[in-house]
């Protein structure tokens, strides 16, 4: 059998096929950089916190810069009122006042006999934490000090303190050294807390002025007025050691703002309806500067002229009703003001007589002061219907009497003469409404209104602000908060009351001084300022 070879197998190495080199892509540039910084997630985590902080942040400023401005104009009927008449046994929670860090005093007010507290005279921020038995113990007080003003005043003393007090207008006379307010305090139904709280909102507003010498953020011309006369309601003048250079920036500012306006309006926007607000509130600071800067040791550039000029703007403004009215922008008025307007206005008339009665304690000669007076006096009267309110009868309208009462009946008791009738029917209309609906800052808190209750009903004095002020004094006082500011009333209601921070600290710091800022017209030895 034939031998059949095998074939031969050779084996074939197959080599495996290089592996491709990969290609190194650029990494992109941002990248790189995270990389070289040392980025990770520890970095992130601090940038997207950084992120939510500034987003946070924008929210806020947007909606300060998005604030609508303040409304001077009276609220008419709203679902909070409502809900205060159902419920009129609610008691009001008031909050205790955080005392305020003491400073070493130079000097004191004693108060002796039961519940007898010091207060030191060493500077605004200084009283101690408040005795609210003061009123009801019939403490009388002593003096250990010769000062003028809480901690500052005039920063007049001794013989100088007495002259200055002896030249003062007598209306202001309880308001400028710290014996007289706090027998004021006593005397009216006025507690330790009451200049305690005033103490704190004036550190307050202090903190809130503008670099220019303004308050405010929007119409700053009436926020500077109502600020100077806080100010000036605890005799705070520009010779106050501790507010004497925010006093007299502030009264500059207003100054200078005259001085742009050709026609010394009082206000940034002289065209709109809002500067006749603005124009009455500022003269009218500016008139209580001028009867307090007449007697100080410093001077005032320009402030006389200014005052002289916006008060012969709203005499020769007044229409012929007597009142007041804007508009007239639409008149072909270079201004708001609009003297040839068939119409009335009580909200705005309440600003200019206040201006106008600061222009009559000032003692300057304005012509046509008297006569603006009285033809104002005349129109206030034709306001009041024959249930004693002052405004329209129909409560769900603007401007109506349960809003405007105060003001209308606060012109007569200061400005008229022998309108003892009236003033007494529109008192009874407000303690009814008040009974029904008493005060209460949670549930129909109007600033506005309270702000002209307020000193209509003291000027009333007697039981009639007694019951008044048993409602006010613990509802302004517990809305006070740590740093001196207000809260805002009626936080439930989405319109909220005096949603500007600055007016509404301003219209409840002057309620609180309402004690001993002017005397009442029964104890001024006259009938009005027309026999001053």
């Amino acid at each position: 059998m034939p031998v059949v070879a095998e074939p031969v197998v050779q084996a074939v190495v197959l080599e495996e096929a290089p592996k491709p080199v990969p290609v190194q892509r650029k990494a992109p540039a941002m990248m790189r950089f995270w990389r070289q910084i040392g980025g990770g997630s520890l970095l992130m985590s601090i940038g997207v916190h950084a992120l939510v902080l500034f987003l946070a942040g924008a929210v806020i400023i947007g909606s300060q810069v998005m604030r609508p401005p303040p409304d001077f104009i009276p609220a008419g009927r709203t679902q909070a009122g409502e809900e205060a008449t159902r419920a009129l046994t609610e008691r009001v929670r008031v909050k205790h006042q955080a005392a305020l860090a003491k400073r070493q005093p130079a000097s004191r007010i004693v108060v002796e006999g039961p519940g007898g507290f010091d207060l030191p005279e060493a500077g605004p921020a200084v009283l101690p934490e408040a005795n609210s038995g003061f009123a009801a113990a019939g403490g009388r007080l002593s003096s250990v000090s010769a000062g003028i003003g809480l901690g500052s005043g005039t920063g007049i003393h001794g013989t100088a303190a007495s002259r200055f007090l002896a030249a003062l207008p007598n209306v202001f006379g309880s308001r400028c050294s710290d014996q007289s307010r706090l027998e004021k305090l006593r005397q009216n139904g006025g507690t330790p807390e009451c200049e305690l709280a005033v103490s704190r909102s004036l550190e307050w507003l202090k903190s809130q002025q503008n670099a220019d010498g303004s308050w405010g953020r929007t119409n700053k011309a009436a926020m500077t007025g109502l600020t100077l006369l806080c100010f000036l309601g605890r005799c705070e003048t520009p010779d106050s050691p501790f507010y004497g250079d925010d006093v007299r920036s502030g009264m500059l500012y207003l100054v200078e703002l005259a001085r742009k306006n050709p026609h010394g309006l009082l206000s940034e926007t002289p065209q709109s309806n809002q500067a006749t607000y603005e124009h009455g509130i500022a003269t009218y600071a500016q008139g209580e500067m001028y009867s307090f800067y007449r007697l100080g040791n410093s001077s005032l550039p320009g402030l006389r002229e200014s005052f002289e000029k916006g008060v012969k703007l709203i005499i020769d403004h007044q229409n012929k009703r007597g009142a007041w009215s804007y508009g007239g922008k639409d008149a072909g008025m270079p201004h708001a003001y609009n003297k040839e307007s068939g119409g009335e206005d009580l909200s705005v008339t309440g600003w200019q007589f206040q201006a106008l009665k600061a222009a009559k304690h000032s003692g300057l000669k304005i012509a046509g002061l008297d006569d603006a007076i009285q033809r104002c006096c005349d129109y206030l009267e034709t306001k009041q219907t024959k249930d004693g309110g002052f405004g329209k009868t129909n409560r769900d309208e603007h401007y109506n009497q349960w809003s405007l009462t105060g003001c209308g009946v606060l012109g007569l008791q200061t400005l008229a003469k022998n309108k003892t009738t009236p003033v007494k029917k529109g008192i009874r209309f407000l303690r009814e409404f008040l009974t029904a609906e008493p005060l209460d800052w949670e549930r129909n808190c109007n600033l506005y209104c309270w702000y002209y209750y307020t000193q209509a009903f003291f000027q009333a004095g007697g039981d009639d602000w007694r019951f008044y002020n048993a409602q006010f004094l613990p509802q302004v006082l517990g809305a006070q908060q740590a740093d001196g500011s207000f809260k805002r009333g009626r936080p439930n209601w989405p319109a909220g009351d005096a949603a500007d921070a600055i007016y509404r600290q301003c219209l409840c710091t002057l309620q609180l001084e309402v004690y001993y800022r002017y005397l009442k017209v029964a104890d001024r030895g006259e009938e009005s300022i027309f026999e001053q």
